[in-house]
């Protein structure tokens, strides 16, 4: 699949005008920020540059931090058999480190019944699907349609010859290794019941690129990070390669986050203070007619404080 062509040079670029791309820091922390910020020595008042610009800043910012550990120079566990689908471990209890749990819907707000007339978002109360289970896997190539390989969560149901439908979401950055965070969701009903479900997943790629969004939101961490990734939904399609395989029972989008500069450098940035943040994403499909609004959430999830070096490493 080629990479679509866009004039753009930054996610930002993608999101919703309606939504506020930077978290409102503490005054505290955004004086410690300031006082130390290269944006602003030598200045009286703060320069804000160029998208580009401030993620090589905040990269910049990053690899000088103690600790940090570019996306090459971490290491992986020897562990080499495991279930697709399990490979992280879930916490609901939020207090286990590299695990998932799922995210309150009502953080992320949603295009409402009225969005066409008055552009307003409301806070999501529900989520279409199940979170079941996740993969933190790492390895020295892509790892494609996790959901399709045997010995797996998905093919398991497949096998039993159930109605559930599955939904994948498999971000994938590059280095010197591979890292694979696979998501997995789980609808119980009949997908038919579900129009605008239906039609993304039985639509070609270019439909999917210019539907499927994804909301982020960095609940615990530095600033500089919330600063970087912000919180505004983004055709994702629409910015990265994204290879999608159709199966009996599933969807799986394979999220190449190496095919954009800007969120190549925003991921190293990420994995630079990965234990010590907590991540919280939500997925839909835009509803762009009165007829597909309110928009639904696919899911939602929250990653406590993944370890590069804990993710299973695939041979």
């Amino acid at each position: 699949m080629e990479k679509p062509s866009s004039a753009r040079n930054s996610l930002m670029d993608l999101n919703d005008a309606s939504d506020e791309f930077f978290d409102v820091p503490e005054p505290s922390e955004f004086d410690s920020f300031i006082d130390n910020s290269p944006f602003s020595q030598g200045h009286s008042q703060l320069k804000i540059p160029s998208p580009a610009g401030i993620v090589k800043k905040l990269q910049d910012l990053a690899i000088n931090k103690k600790g940090y550990m570019d996306l090459q120079e971490v290491g992986m566990d020897e562990n080499t058999t495991f279930f697709y689908g399990a490979t992280l471990q879930k916490d609901p209890n939020l207090t286990l480190p590299c695990s998932w749990a799922t995210a309150d819907p009502s953080t992320f707000l949603i295009r409402g019944d009225n969005y066409l007339q008055d552009q307003q978002k409301v806070k999501a109360k529900d989520t279409m699907m199940q979170m079941i289970g996740a993969d933190w896997i790492s390895s020295d190539k892509r790892e494609d349609d996790l959901g399709g390989r045997l010995g797996g969560l998905v093919q398991e149901f497949a096998a039993k010859g159930g109605p559930e439908f599955f939904f994948i979401v498999n971000m994938q950055a590059p280095g010197s290794a591979m890292y694979s965070l696979a998501l997995y969701y789980m609808l119980k009903t009949p997908l038919e019941d579900h129009p605008l479900l239906h039609s993304f997943v039985n639509g070609d790629d270019a439909y999917r690129n210019s539907r499927f969004k994804l909301i982020p939101h960095i609940s615990k961490g530095s600033w500089i990070v919330k600063q970087s990734v912000g919180k505004k939904a983004c055709l994702v399609g629409q910015a990265l390669v994204v290879r999608y395989t159709r199966g009996k029972n599933y969807l799986e989008l394979d999220i190449d986050v190496g095919s954009s500069t800007v969120a190549r450098g925003v991921t190293n940035l990420v994995l630079g203070y990965l234990n010590n943040l907590v991540i919280e994403m939500a997925f839909l499909i835009q509803a762009n007619t009165v007829e597909e609004l309110p928009e639904l959430l696919l899911g939602t999830c929250r990653l406590n404080y993944l370890d590069a070096t804990k993710s299973v490493k695939e041979r």
